[in-house]
């Protein structure tokens, strides 16, 4: 389930233009699909649609567009979901370079910073949709 369209992205979002509709339509899709693994698949199966126009819903659809045009930047969606980078570690004589050390600000290493564009998590941060902990009605 895409959360934009072409034409959303082209037009209201105005992003970085995708090398052919069929990329685009891709990147769409891979974007809706990084929504849904970060939020928790909060918005699966039809509950997208169901919310009121506003602040969330719009939130939702630029943070979409924001991993579209994060895809058309870095070359691709195979090219950022892979996870792999030529450049993490290099040797050349006694001249040796390592890109594996650091941690991202949630601790891990690599993991998912390097595959989910800042923008895409930025625009969902004041949804609420992030949020992983357990609801307690009482």
């Amino acid at each position: 389930m895409s959360y934009i369209t072409p034409d959303y992205y082209n037009n209201v979002y105005k992003g970085t233009a995708a090398p052919t509709t069929d990329d685009l339509e891709r990147y769409i899709e891979r974007a809706s699909d990084v929504i849904d693994q970060v939020t928790g698949f909060k918005l699966y199966g039809g509950k997208f649609e169901e919310l009121p126009e506003g602040f969330i819903k719009e939130m939702v659809m630029k943070a979409a567009a924001a991993q579209v045009e994060f895809y058309v930047i870095k070359g691709g969606d195979a090219e950022v979901n892979a996870g792999e980078s030529s450049m993490d570690n290099v040797k050349i004589g006694s001249f040796s370079y390592s890109n594996g050390g650091s941690k991202g600000s949630d601790g891990n290493s690599g993991g998912d910073s390097d595959r989910i564009s800042k923008s895409t998590l930025s625009f969902l941060a004041d949804t609420g949709l992030l949020y992983r902990g357990v609801f307690v009605r009482g």
